[in-house]
């Protein structure tokens, strides 16, 4: 079946597995090139003294130290909103070319002696006062839309926003990522200045299955407007109401962020 078939053909019969093959690796030959992976980590930590610790080693230690594995740009982030469920996290953006680059990072970060030097605080805390109460981490196919890792805001007042979209199954996690892909969402994104970071499909982590992705603005205020916009579009209604894409995120998680002062996204 040829794309466009399918597209019209999708809104009336629904998204049957062969057509959601579309979300496979892409080809050589594809225009959006090899897709990259994302880690993307959650920092737990006891208190503000704590988080501010965090942050500074791993601005200080862990971004210099995946730079030198040819990393980059890596992202450290923290809520913006206070008494949240979010708000005693840090979380970390790892880009990676390749799944080996992910599999020999935690090896190749303890054969660094300057990295070991520059995260003293972490080696030398004790399992009683750990600069950290715990990590979780998930990791991330980039979309086929998205292929790599993106940094469209660069001022100081950039804002970031981070969601996870659980589906309660495979088949509409997968129609969720082809309403994003294929559907007009992302592309409808783009053009209202809801601006990509990245798009991932998690192969690993928490509240399976799901796609997580983080978006930018370039302030609060642009941020805020260009999500207004979006709502309000027709483009937007049209999606949402494909019956193609009914029921697919079920559970949606969001936070506001703002990168660290070490933060490369």
């Amino acid at each position: 079946m040829k794309r466009r078939e399918f597209l019209a053909s999708a809104g009336s019969v629904g998204l049957t597995a062969a057509a959601l093959s579309v979300t496979s690796p892409v080809s050589a030959a594809d225009p959006f090139g090899v897709r990259e992976f994302i880690e993307f980590r959650t920092y737990f930590v006891k208190d503000e003294s704590k988080k501010a610790l965090l942050v500074e080693t791993l601005d200080n230690a862990l971004i210099p130290a995946l730079n030198a594995q040819g990393i980059k740009p890596a992202g450290i982030f923290v809520p913006i909103e206070t008494e949240t469920k979010f708000d005693k996290n840090v979380f970390v953006v790892i880009p990676h070319k390749t799944v080996d680059s992910y599999l020999n990072l935690t090896a190749k970060l303890l054969a660094d002696t300057e990295y070991r030097k520059n995260a003293a605080a972490f080696f030398t805390a004790t399992s009683k006062n750990p600069v950290y109460e715990g990590c979780e981490s998930s990791f991330l196919k980039c979309f086929e839309n998205c292929p790599k890792l993106e940094t469209p805001v660069s001022g100081a007042d950039r804002i970031f926003q981070a969601r996870i979209y659980r589906s309660f199954n495979i088949d509409r996690n997968a129609a969720k990522i082809h309403m994003f892909n294929h559907g007009g969402e992302m592309a409808l994104f783009r053009e209202l200045g809801i601006h990509p970071v990245f798009f991932g499909e998690a192969l690993s982590g928490k509240m399976l299955p799901n796609l997580t992705y983080m978006v930018a603005g370039d302030n609060a205020e642009q941020h805020e407007k260009a999500w207004k916009d979006f709502v309000a579009h027709p483009k937007w209604q049209e999606i949402k109401n494909n019956p193609a894409y009914a029921d697919t995120a079920t559970e949606i998680s969001r936070v506001l962020l703002k990168p660290s002062s070490g933060s490369q996204i």
